[in-house]
């Protein structure tokens, strides 16, 4: 019987021992990140030596937000790959970020500076109590005299009161230390910590017949990460060409920190479905347009979702340019990347990162432009030629014109155009005002219609030492209804566009000198109605 019992627990510690044998864990380190304008792409490498049998490498300590229908495991050595999975790990937990380590780092010492604090100031109140005990035991004596009385309450005074100021000076300090500790515990309480998240692990299967040394290469995508660019765009004067700084920001939440990795930023989609999408019926009926307005040129950005870290105006003002990173761009027939060359850190606490990609010389020509029926500004206007060689893609711009922050725009190269105009901010040099003709401008009944004139005499002065050219922009109205109708009469030669009724006027006014131009239509509709006009 005993011999039967050696036989199974020998058969047993022989099974634990070969089951632990097939599973090794291992953490890869991340190589390479592609980031899409949303996700990324992590890749990374395990070597390990493998014994013939089948074993199951676990790769962990990865992101616990892997996709996993985007692993991919590739390997090299005498051995097949028989299974790929993922899970993640609720029992083992990354280490915190260095952010939050940091922080509590902070956290601890303020606590042992005020510990310490405090125990200086205990031993104040000890020496205070043994000043206080001394001098009433002295002052009690019937045999003290005058003279040493006064000098014992000298010494208890200077002292007491050095006393009582070290204590009072001690208790400021603790409380500049509270308060420093508790901005830090909030700031830690508003600090995703990744200490409480799992770990993604995958779980690849490897099958052998021989001794080899083996290299695993995988990648994996994770949504919570992305890129979006920006741009400095630098005029010196409007004799020079364009200087366009193309800037990416780069940020990630992916739960691991991507530390001194090589990082390239794709405008690929790789979650957006590959199949050819179907065209299904198309209806239609009949139109109801929205009213059109004129699209005025302003300096404001447009709204931009992200999460950025927006530097305040004043900060802008000659800002210092730093130094461009070494950027591959490598093209495909659908997407571009930038690759940069030097090692980057992002840190995953969701703040972007900027890394600079491109810095360019741009040709671009210069004129003003101005809507003086919604503003009496006139703005310096820059217009980019050949913009669509540059991949690129659409994002807020910072705009400085003689080395001085004017304002914010938007690049939008969704838009066909061969030109990509750009707001360098208003100029006060030139005003621009559009004053009613009162003098032109009626009502009258003529039969069962009503005809309603309006005139409008604009002006543009140029108080510049040079001559300009000048882009003025307005409108008249468009009808949607056949019994109303608008007829321009006096444009001053300026361009109609019938579609969007936008008129146009390209001037070129000298140094002192004003230019007038008149701006009338009609509006005639029937007497009954009533049609509302500015």
């Amino acid at each position: 019987m005993k011999k039967y019992l050696f036989i199974t627990l020998f058969a047993i510690t022989l099974s634990a021992t070969t089951l632990s044998a097939q599973e090794k864990y291992l953490e890869p380190a991340i190589s390479h990140v592609t980031v899409f304008r949303q996700g990324a792409q992590l890749s990374g490498d395990l070597k390990l030596a493998l014994q013939p049998g089948t074993i199951d490498v676990i790769a962990g300590g990865l992101s616990p937000y892997i996709d996993p229908n985007s692993i991919q495991v590739r390997g090299e050595g005498d051995f097949m790959i028989t299974g790929v999975t993922h899970r993640n790990n609720y029992l083992e937990s990354p280490a915190e970020s260095t952010v939050i380590a940091g922080i509590r780092e902070k956290i601890d010492a303020l606590t042992a500076k005020i510990e310490d604090e405090k125990t200086a100031i205990e031993v104040l109140l000890e020496k205070e109590l043994f000043l206080k005990s001394n001098y009433d035991v002295v002052t009690n004596k019937s045999t003290i005299t005058p003279e040493q009385l006064k000098a014992l309450l000298d010494i208890y005074t200077s002292n007491t009161e050095a006393v009582k100021t070290a204590v009072l000076k001690k208790r400021r300090t603790i409380r500049e230390y509270e308060k420093e500790k508790q901005q830090l515990e909030s700031q830690l309480a508003g600090t995703v910590d990744r200490s409480r998240l799992p770990t993604g692990e995958i779980v690849i299967t490897l099958s052998g017949t021989k001794a080899v040394n083996a290299k695993l290469m995988l990648s994996y995508v994770v949504m919570n990460a992305g890129w979006y660019p920006a741009y400095d765009i630098r005029v010196s004067d409007i004799s020079s060409p364009a200087t366009v700084i193309y800037k990416a920001n780069v940020w990630q939440q992916s739960g691991s920190d991507w530390k001194d990795v090589k990082i390239s930023l794709s405008n690929a989609s790789p979650m957006t479905a590959g199949a050819l999408p179907l065209l299904n019926p198309w209806f239609i009926n009949f139109y109801q347009p929205a009213p059109v307005m004129i699209r005025g040129y302003a300096s404001e950005s447009t709204p931009k979702a992200a999460k950025m870290d927006a530097k305040s105006e004043d900060a802008m003002f000659m800002e210092a340019e730093s130094a461009p990173l070494p950027v591959t761009v490598s093209e495909s027939n659908i997407s571009f990347s930038f690759d940069v060359n030097i090692p980057q850190t992002i840190l995953a606490d969701g703040k972007p990162e900027v890394v600079e990609l491109q810095r360019l010389e741009v040709p671009a020509t210069y004129s003003y432009a101005a809507t003086p029926k919604l503003s009496s500004t006139a703005f310096l206007m820059g217009y980019i030629t050949e913009w669509e060689k540059y991949n690129l893609l659409p994002g807020e711009s910072n705009i400085y014109f003689s080395n001085t922050f004017t304002g914010k725009g938007y690049i939008n190269t969704a838009e066909l155009t061969d030109t990509l105009p750009v707001s360098l901010g208003a100029d006060n040099s030139i005003t621009v005002k559009r004053d009613r003709r009162v003098d032109f401008t009626s009502s009258k009944f003529i039969g069962n219609n009503k005809v309603e004139t309006r005139s409008f005499l604009v002006s543009v002065r140029n108080n510049k030492s040079q001559k300009v050219s000048v882009r003025l922009r307005d409108q008249i109205p468009l009808s949607q209804n056949s019994s109303i109708i608008v007829e321009p009469a006096e444009l001053s030669g300026g361009s109609l566009n019938t579609v969007t009724g936008e008129v146009t006027w390209d001037l070129t006014v000298e140094p002192r000198e004003t230019r007038e131009i008149i701006l009338t239509y009609t509006v005639k509709y029937p007497k009954n109605q009533k049609v509302l006009l500015e």
